[in-house]
Order: structure tokens, then sequence, then C-alpha cells
């Protein structure tokens, strides 16, 4: 009897086991037959690892068709971008060494030495600006920035905010100057 028993369980247990195991099989294959029918991506995922060595500017334009004026704003520029302030402040210097003196590159430049705690050479770049052109609101704009968030002197960002106000009244930067106005309670 005891024999009897045991067979009749076993019977259950592959009654249960068997259609288990049969539905598993049947499941697998579905999933195989329908993700063998998508096409693989072609853009690999990013690797989230960051790189050992520090990526390179130079890998930049190809500059091999430009001025050597022009290849210095191209790497002054790039430099910027990157934040790299001493190699920004030394390609826009052999820029204009090169014959790229302009408004926009003595900014620029100007930039640099105050993103790289040089507000007095800032200054100094920003007036030469606006001497190559009266008419760059960006040299002046920059000078009110420097002179509200930098060295902290209303005596002299105060007159500055009131020539831009006076030189640019069409400009979108209007708004911001008269805020700077306002801070210093004028």
């Amino acid at each position: 009897m005891a024999n009897g028993k045991q067979k009749t369980r076993s019977e259950g247990m592959a009654g249960y086991l068997f259609p288990m195991l049969l539905s598993a099989a049947v499941g697998a294959g579905i999933t195989w037959a329908i993700m063998s029918q998508r096409e693989t991506p072609q853009v690999r995922p990013m690797s989230f690892v960051t790189p050992s060595a520090p990526q390179s500017i130079t890998a930049a334009p190809d500059l091999s068709g430009m001025s050597a004026a022009d290849a210095a704003v191209v790497r002054g520029n790039t430099a910027y971008d990157h934040q790299q302030w001493a190699e920004a402040i030394q390609q826009y210097q052999q820029a204009i060494a090169s014959g790229r003196d302009t408004a926009d590159v003595r900014t620029d430049l100007g930039n640099g030495f105050r993103f790289s705690g040089q507000p007095q050479k800032a200054l100094e770049q920003y007036a030469i600006a606006q001497k190559l052109n009266p008419q760059h609101e960006n040299s002046l704009f920059n000078q009110i920035g420097l002179y509200t968030e930098v060295l902290h002197d209303p005596v002299h960002a105060i007159p500055i905010c009131e020539e831009f106000i006076r030189r640019f009244p069409a400009s979108e930067k209007i708004p911001a100057v008269k805020e700077k106005l306002a801070a210093f309670g004028k």
C-alpha cells in the first residue's frame, strides 16, 4: 500500500510539473520569436565611466585654412567655452599680436581676465574695446557687471549704467542695467 501511495503522489507531481515546464518553454519560445524580429539598435549606450585622461581642447575644428590670427581666436573661443581661462587669455593675446585686434576679441580677453580673478586687467580690455568700437554694447555692459558683481563699486558702476542707458536705449540689456541701478537706490 505504501508503494501505491508513493506512485500516486509522484504521478500527481508530474501532472503539475509537466505543464509548468511546457509553459516556461512556450513562453521562452514566444519571447525569442518576438525579440528576434526587432532591429538591433544602431547607437550604443554611453558609458557612465569618467575618462581617465582629460579631454583635449585641441581636437577643435580644422584650422589649416585660417590665418594665424583667426586660428588663435578659434582656439581662444574653444578654451573660453571650456572655462580654461589661462589658455583663452594666451590665445586672444596671440590673436591681437597677429593682427586681429577687434572689440569682440578685446571683450573676450577681458572676460578671460575677469573669470581668472584679474578684474583690473579685465577693465583695461573693456576700455580698449570701447575705444576700438564705441557702439560695442557688450564691452560697456561687462564693465557694469564687473563693477557691480566683482568689485562691488557703485561709485564707478552708476555712471556707466547711466551711460549705457543713454547710448543704447533700445538694447535688450536695458532692464538688467536698470535693475543694477535700482539695487544702488538710483
